[in-house]
């Protein structure tokens, strides 16, 4: 269905301040086509499949996937085929007998099945930290995507204030031009003429501020196709987050913060593995061999075995201890890694919630203010065209309620990002705008889904 929307009133002075950001979104429709409003969820679901930034994330998912299999490998159960063939050449005397001295062409093909038994936790252990590492390659992955959703929403409210302010701006040059007009007319029934230059210096003023506002929206429209891909079409003015305090922003969601949780128990399982590298380790290994004129005596040499082999190197020159020392090192950096995460989001969410908080009460004041102002201009406007007002006075008030309109732009396009910064602090920008869907890290190139197993530590 096909709306119009008309915007009236009583006197030309109060125009400009009957814009919104709707008659803004009204405006960019009619030039974008019907029905080609982008919502922000639409918005951050396009950025987050266009952001090369987000690849290259996932790629060190993939790969620290593939490290944690490989290290998986070592407790499983190994097969590999053997083979040899050469000339061969042995002189052995027993008995009394020479056996041998004689170069034979020798062959031998073995089938070698290896399992691990036990190694006092080394392997085991090492799967373990490879899989708490996947984990944080995961939690900086959906990190990474919160940040590209965080840097859409404020591209995407930038571009919505850009785009409001730029209506305002035009409305001020109307404004001023129609004084202008008003001004020279006076002048020329005898009227003053310093009016006219006066109100002519004011127009230049407010053309010059629409320059800086059509300037300020190609730089906001430039960040918004980097992200989105897309220059911005119309945009629908996104709604306040609503928090009702700061309680409601849980630190330990953050993603980056759970990133460096698994850091750190990656970490303590790296002490264990390197307590258990040097111990002893024992396999189970079945050979199957198939072999003529083997190590120079003539014949078939066939032969199978089962045998529980095992190796411990008892003396390594202090390597063990160098590593233990190294790993315990790498403990307290990520446990003081983890501590200043959580300091910084503390600090950072405090500052924002008082943000947020602030401007929600200096908005209601600035309506209140742009009310009064309104209701002044009305009656500047009377006493003008009665004679007991001056230009100036009329020119001051105009632009004193301009600039409050303009502030509670500001200030809701700030309370807004305040809001959306501290979803993300909290982990649920994504969930709270694009849905849970959008948070959660692709499937592995094999087609499994990626495992999130956490082990206990």
């Amino acid at each position: 269905m096909k709306k119009t929307i008309i915007i009236t009133s009583r006197n030309h002075f109060a125009q400009p301040f009957v814009a919104t950001s709707m008659f803004c979104l009204m405006i960019c429709s009619l030039s974008a086509g019907e029905g080609a409003v982008m919502t922000l969820p639409q918005a951050i679901i396009r950025a987050l499949s266009f952001d090369p930034t987000i690849g290259q994330a996932f790629a060190d998912v993939i790969q620290a996937d593939g490290f944690a299999k490989s290290t998986r490998s070592d407790l499983r159960p190994q097969l590999a085929l053997e083979g040899s063939a050469g000339g061969a050449y042995r002189e052995r005397l027993l008995s009394g007998v020479n056996v041998g001295n004689n170069l034979l062409f020798s062959r031998t093909t073995s089938l070698v099945g290896r399992q691990l038994i036990w190694s006092n936790g080394y392997f085991s252990n090492r799967y373990k930290d490879a899989k708490e590492r996947t984990q944080a390659k995961m939690m900086l992955d959906r990190d990474q995507r919160e940040v590209t959703a965080l840097a859409t929403a404020q591209t995407f409210l930038d571009v919505v204030r850009a785009r409001s302010q730029l209506v305002f701006a035009e409305s001020n040059v109307d404004e001023h031009q129609r004084i202008l007009e008003l001004a020279r007319s006076r002048a020329k029934s005898g009227g003053s003429q310093a009016d006219v230059e006066l109100a002519t210096a004011r127009t230049k003023k407010a053309e010059a501020l629409l320059r800086e506002r059509r300037l300020d929206l190609l730089m906001v429209e430039s960040h918004f196709q980097r992200y989105v891909g897309i220059k911005p079409p119309a945009l629908a003015t996104p709604d306040v987050p609503k928090l009702k305090s700061l309680s409601d922003v849980n630190l330990r969601n953050n993603w980056h913060y759970k990133a460096v949780e698994h850091q750190h128990a990656a970490a303590q399982l790296q002490v264990k593995t390197m307590h258990s590298k040097y111990g002893p380790r024992v396999y189970l290994e079945a050979r199957g061999d198939v072999g003529n004129n083997v190590d120079g005596i003539q014949g078939r040499n066939n032969g199978t075995s089962i045998m529980v082999t095992a190796s411990w190197n008892l003396f390594d020159g202090g390597q063990r201890k160098a590593d233990i020392q190294q790993a315990d090192a790498d403990v307290e950096r990520q446990r003081a890694i983890l501590d200043e995460t959580y300091v910084i989001l503390k600090h950072d969410s405090q500052a924002r919630w008082d943000d947020y908080r602030t401007r929600a009460e200096h908005i209601e004041f600035l309506k209140t203010y742009h009310e009064y102002l309104m209701k002044t201009i009305e009656l500047y406007r009377e006493q003008f065209e009665l004679g007991t007002r001056s230009l100036l006075s009329i020119l001051d008030i105009y632009n004193e309620a301009m600039g409050a309109r303009i502030s509670i732009t500001d200030d809701q396009h700030q309370r807004s990002e305040a809001g959306y910064r501290l979803l993300y602090f909290g982990g649920q920008l994504i969930p709270r705008t694009a849905g849970e869907v959008y948070i959660s890290t692709p499937r592995s190139p094999d087609g499994k889904d990626m495992e999130m197993t956490t082990f206990s530590k």
